[in-house]
């Protein structure tokens, strides 16, 4: 009887002293357990420490039909309007002198002088010339003179004077056919036609100058 109480307090014994070795074991496992949580929570960065995505750089899009682009280095500023270049004057904006104005003169003639009414402002006389004869004639608006001279001046010399002086009130000159000898240019202005012929004499030249005119009011 003895032995088995013995034995029966040998097996409590036992079993307590297991039990007890569980309890232990599982509160240094539940002990253990928060501490490793504790250190793998300290390995992440606090919410605030995290990075946040940087804001976009890139320029805003244009919208459309905008025309602010501008290429790198170019001013962005509004380009003024760039002035309108001077228009050039058309040729021939500015009015002749008339040639001939109304009242035209009488019908008339001269010998070795300047008929009276002679248009000697458009067909004066060559330098250095002996007046031959010189008429007038007039019919409505249209007015003919002829002044026919020498003049010690060569041919050259006597055309290259009309032509400076023909030219001056807008009358152009070209060569026309002339006798043998002799040397012709046709002048034009509109209406208005003056003919010369040169030919060459001793000591100078011989000339005649021929001319139509449209009278003017």
């Amino acid at each position: 009887m003895r032995r088995r109480l013995a034995a029966g307090i040998a097996v409590a014994a036992v079993l307590l002293v297991t039990t007890g070795g569980v309890l232990v074991l599982q509160q240094a496992s539940t002990a253990t357990a928060p501490s490793a949580t504790s250190v793998s929570s300290g390995n992440e960065p606090p919410p605030s420490s995290r990075e946040t995505p940087s804001p976009s750089t890139s320029p805003p899009a244009a919208l459309p039909g905008s025309s602010s682009s501008a290429a790198p280095g170019e001013s962005t500023e509004a380009r003024g309007t760039e002035p309108d270049a001077p228009v050039d004057t058309p040729p021939g904006s500015t009015p002749l002198p008339a040639l001939v104005t109304l009242p035209l003169p009488d019908t008339s003639s001269a010998v070795g002088s300047v008929v009276a009414g002679f248009p000697d402002r458009v067909l004066p006389a060559a330098p250095q010339s002996t007046i031959a004869s010189s008429s007038v004639a007039a019919e409505g608006s249209r007015l003919q003179a002829t002044l026919s001279a020498e003049t010690s001046l060569t041919p050259l010399e006597v055309l290259d004077f009309y032509r400076t002086t023909l030219a001056e009130v807008g009358l152009v000159d070209a060569p026309v056919p002339a006798v043998d000898g002799s040397t012709a240019l046709a002048f034009t202005r509109g209406l208005n036609t003056v003919t010369l012929t040169v030919t060459p004499i001793e000591n100078g030249s011989q000339y005649t100058v021929f001319g139509t005119f449209s009278a003017e009011s």
